[in-house]
């Protein structure tokens, strides 16, 4: 385009020194025609570079609302990402606070056992000593009962004797009753000994189902926090999974955005050049309605120079589109 910008400075110069006042009505008529068919097929150019130009901006807006999807969808990706990892965050803190709860409770339950245990066996032992007191004393207890039943037959063998010799005296009477108030007396107390070891096997009995319950309500306590350990665990694996996915997505969304803006630089580079160049042509048609009084020859080169410079043009854009 410069090249030809010179080659219409040099023509109008040459135009100008050698062009004389009495030039023909015939000749002036055919340079008016070649200009009016030069101008046409500048205009034709400048026709097919505008609608070329077009396109180009028409490809532009269309790589722009592309790229403003991409960000769009990249803005929502790194949402969903903040989110995954705030959410990771409070599994992660969840699984730290279930490991120490469980640990604790486990140190409770075994401690808990322990102390049970402990309590059983003491109480096993207690009851032990209990009944063989209890045993021992059933024993002094039916002893004491034969001994008194025996007493009591020797005392009324011996009232039948005295009855039969009328040699019974009060005192003699005093005394067995005194015995026998003893013996019963000795006899209720044997039986509340009794009923005392019956109670406090009860009590025990009971103390044995109560740790038993505690026992298996610490066992199941246990179980249900591995439970929720492990679908915590889970849910973690889960939303690690999710976030990786969501990182590869983000990664090819970030890839695609790349090649959008790439190819937006080039066809805003190809459609500036298109531009310049059409603008260059239309100064070259305005410079070419201005030189009307140029000769036929030099409108020839001209216009060659012209038609090979739109040519090497024409290919240049397709090249770049």
């Amino acid at each position: 385009l410069k090249t030809g910008t010179t080659s219409v400075a040099v023509a109008l110069t040459v135009l100008g020194a050698g062009l004389t006042v009495n030039q023909t009505e015939v000749s002036a008529r055919v340079t008016t025609r070649s200009q009016a068919q030069d101008a046409a097929g500048l205009k034709e150019k400048a026709d097919e570079y505008e609608v070329r130009n077009h396109e180009l901006e028409h490809n532009n807006e269309k790589l722009k609302t592309e790229n403003s999807d991409l960000k769009t969808e990249n803005s929502k990706l790194t949402s969903e990402k903040e989110e995954l990892t705030q959410k990771n965050r409070e599994l992660t803190k969840e699984k730290e606070e279930l490991s120490k709860q469980k640990e604790t409770l486990g140190l409770a339950l075994d401690k808990t056992i322990d102390e049970k245990i402990k309590s059983d066996n003491d109480h096993k032992k207690e009851i032990g000593d209990l009944s063989n007191v209890n045993k021992t004393l059933k024993q002094a207890l039916d002893k004491t009962i034969e001994e008194k039943i025996k007493s009591d037959n020797d005392h009324k063998k011996e009232i039948g004797e005295l009855k039969g010799s009328n040699k019974i005296s009060e005192a003699s009477r005093q005394g067995l009753r005194r015995d026998l108030n003893a013996s019963r007396e000795a006899k209720k107390q044997l039986e509340a000994e009794h009923q005392k070891l019956e109670e406090q096997n009860k009590i025990s009995e009971a103390s044995r189902q109560g740790l038993r319950r505690d026992l298996d309500a610490s066992r199941e306590a246990k179980k249900q926090v591995e439970k929720d350990l492990a679908n915590l665990t889970a849910e973690l694996d889960k939303v690690k999974e999710e976030k990786q996915i969501s990182d590869a997505s983000r990664q090819g969304l970030r890839r695609d955005l790349d090649a959008s803006r790439e190819a937006k630089k080039q066809v805003e580079k190809a459609l500036e050049e298109a531009n310049s160049k059409l603008a260059a042509l239309e100064k070259l048609n305005k410079e070419l309605e201005e030189s009307k009084k140029l000769t036929e020859k030099e409108k020839a080169e001209l216009q060659a120079k012209l038609e090979a410079e739109a040519k090497a043009l024409k290919e240049q854009l397709a090249k770049q589109a």
